[in-house]
């Protein structure tokens, strides 16, 4: 009997063990082609940047810099480097064809609700909107070749970050104010003002509401000519500068920013109907160049107008101005239910017949 009991006891652990050896969850390695991984961690350098029509594009040939002036390509070469080393020298396969583009989204500036390209493909017409730049900027470059002054060029790449709000206008048809703000060298300026006289270089808007300057990269406002309601802010060649917009009041506004006659956020013809940048109450804000994506700006670099940002787009006719539309917020009508008419009593009766004057004539003193 024990000998059956132990010859059973052997052949049950024997098939436990032969059904446990399989157990546990089993792992597949992801399965990364040296070319198909290289190509997603390393995209090519010389490849366009997506464009769904929300951002200003950089003009033709332009040299990428990093941000705030570092090293041009540091950290992303090491990387590259790294990929190289682990993968072996393959070439990276020719990226697959994209499917339909998707059509931009209207309106975004910051401000307002747009719908979000899911693929970040290019619209349809933006390979040829770059190509007719690259075309049409050699011609507008010889055109403003010989004409003096400063206009705005596309600087290099800083830290920015920005993200969407709601922000209902009061009246979305026209701003609630607008001002011009010009900008040259000095003898620009002092042409274009010749009775000019020193002043703090800057505008206000709503009576003193908004408060709009140009500031230089440390922090201090520009030196100006002003005669009248006019103001001709003075710089140099090389010099970066910033935007600044401040609000006094305690209600929010969107303001919609134009340089050289160029849309801050989208690099296009300016339009008070284009969306902008909310300030909130008591607060203010720094444009600091054309925005390049919701996290990055292309600074904003004084220098020739044959090279400027408004020259690349073959748009040369307004640099020397930068314009603010600023919009007031739709406020909420809260109202209130009328109270039920009371009926009189003695004291409605008393305060509906008292006399402001009861005393017609002097008293004697009662002594």
């Amino acid at each position: 009997m024990r000998k059956l009991f132990a010859a059973l006891s052997v052949l049950l652990l024997a098939l436990g063990l032969s059904a446990c050896s399989g157990c546990g969850r089993s792992v597949d390695p992801p399965r990364h082609p040296e070319g198909e991984f290289e190509a997603r961690e390393r995209p090519d350098p010389s490849a366009a940047e997506p464009n769904d029509g929300r951002f200003a594009q950089p003009p033709a040939g332009a040299e990428e810099e990093s941000t705030n002036g570092a090293e041009p390509g540091s950290a992303h070469d090491d990387s590259r480097g790294e990929a190289e080393a682990e993968h072996g020298s393959a070439p990276a396969p020719a990226p697959p064809a994209s499917s339909a583009p998707s059509q931009p989204a209207p309106g975004w500036g910051g401000l307002g609700r747009a719908e979000k390209s899911a693929s970040g493909a290019p619209p349809a017409d933006a390979s040829g909107d770059a190509a007719a730049r690259s075309r049409g900027a050699p011609l507008e470059e010889a055109r403003q070749k010989g004409r003096p002054g400063l206009a705005t060029h596309w600087g290099e790449t800083r830290y920015s970050p920005t993200q969407e709000v709601s922000f209902e206008r009061e009246d979305g048809s026209s701003p609630t104010a607008t001002a011009e703000l010009r900008y040259n060298d000095r003898a620009g300026a002092r042409r274009l003002l010749p009775r000019g006289h020193s002043s703090q270089g800057e505008l206000t808007l709503l009576g003193g509401a908004l408060r709009v300057r140009m500031l230089d990269a440390n922090g201090r406002t520009f030196p100006a000519l002003s005669d009248g309601s006019r103001v001709v802010s003075m710089g140099q060649p090389g010099e970066r500068y910033s935007l600044s917009i401040e609000n006094r009041t305690g209600q929010r506004y969107e303001v919609v920013a134009t340089v050289d006659g160029l849309d801050v956020l989208d690099g296009q013809d300016g339009s008070p109907e284009k969306r902008g940048y909310l300030i909130g109450a008591y607060s203010s804000v720094l444009i600091d160049g054309f925005r390049r994506s919701e996290q990055e700006v292309a600074a904003f670099r004084l220098g020739d107008v044959a090279h400027s940002y408004a020259a690349s787009q073959g748009k040369a006719r307004n640099v020397g101005v930068i314009g603010v539309a600023a919009f007031a917020e739709r406020q909420a009508v809260v109202y209130y239910p009328r109270p039920p008419v009371q009926p009189w009593n003695e004291d409605t009766r008393l305060r509906d017949s008292a006399d402001p004057f009861p005393g017609r004539y002097a008293r004697p003193p009662a002594w």
